[in-house]
């Protein structure tokens, strides 16, 4: 594990346009494996592990906040160097890429927000709010831990070996066994409604929904690029919820595409 504080990055080189990618709840930065390297330069690409998430140190205290998250962002940014740069997240990260926009409207070229949950719904319960209520689990090896990876939502391309082969880049040495390299506790970050806060988003924006996905409908698409003052929005057929694991190709396209209409 990372010392506490510390925030993993990692690089895949590029002369083009700097662009940060964010991960989801649960997930890390091999979320975006298949996507920045299709890049093959045009975009300098660089993917951060969240506090409580992948490589990335744990909060000693558990208490895990949107703010935490937002300042790893910063705290990668200013380990690049950057100072302007294009930030898209996933899911949970893109709600944290959101709000970091909000906050740091001049380091941002423009952001991309893909398939996240704009508002938590009580009809809508989700694996990770029945594991908020157990410990961390702790398995034999690293191998049963692979076995029981699942993606939250589960809709997915991915095969099974394939999903085998994230789930061991999710897992770590823990006490007697293996674990996630996710902190159990993080599940119990306090996520407001988005709505109030694209107005304060004044970079130029790009909401992203997989064309399959059960966790953001066309309509909240639609109603979250409407809401920010210069915000569109693009649908990936074929993907479900994970659009960077199942469409990695179209995802790249788009992103590009959004990363060269950018101002400089």
């Amino acid at each position: 594990m990372s010392r506490p504080g510390t925030v993993a990055v990692r690089e895949w080189g590029g002369s083009g346009a700097p662009v940060l990618l964010a991960h989801g709840m649960a997930a890390h930065g091999h979320w975006w494996d298949r996507v920045a390297p299709l890049w093959s330069g045009r975009l300098r690409a660089a993917a951060l592990d969240f506090r409580g998430h992948g490589d990335s140190g744990w909060l000693e205290s558990g208490d895990y906040r949107p703010e935490t998250w937002v300042e790893d962002i910063e705290t990668a940014r200013a380990a690049l160097g950057w100072e302007r740069f294009v930030l898209v997240g996933h899911s949970m990260g893109a709600r944290i890429a959101l709000r970091y926009a909000a906050l740091h409207p001049g380091r941002l070229r423009g952001v991309a927000a893909i398939d996240f949950l704009a508002e938590l719904r009580e009809d809508r319960p989700s694996r990770f709010s029945r594991a908020r209520r157990r410990p961390q689990p702790v398995y034999p090896d690293a191998e049963a831990a692979a076995a029981r990876f699942r993606l939250e939502p589960d809709g997915t391309v991915l095969s099974a070996g394939e999903l085998r082969a994230l789930g061991l880049l999710s897992v770590r040495p823990s006490g007697e066994g293996f674990s996630w390299k996710f902190d159990w506790r993080a599940l119990g970050v306090t996520l407001e409604p988005i709505w109030p806060l694209l107005a304060a988003v004044s970079a130029p924006a790009l909401i992203v929904r997989g064309g399959l996905s059960t966790l953001m409908s066309p309509e909240e698409a639609a109603r979250a690029a409407a809401g920010l003052p210069r915000g569109r929005a693009v649908e990936i057929p074929g993907a479900h919820h994970h659009v960077p694991l199942d469409a990695p190709e179209a995802l790249a396209g788009a992103l590009a595409d959004f990363a060269a209409s950018l101002p400089a």
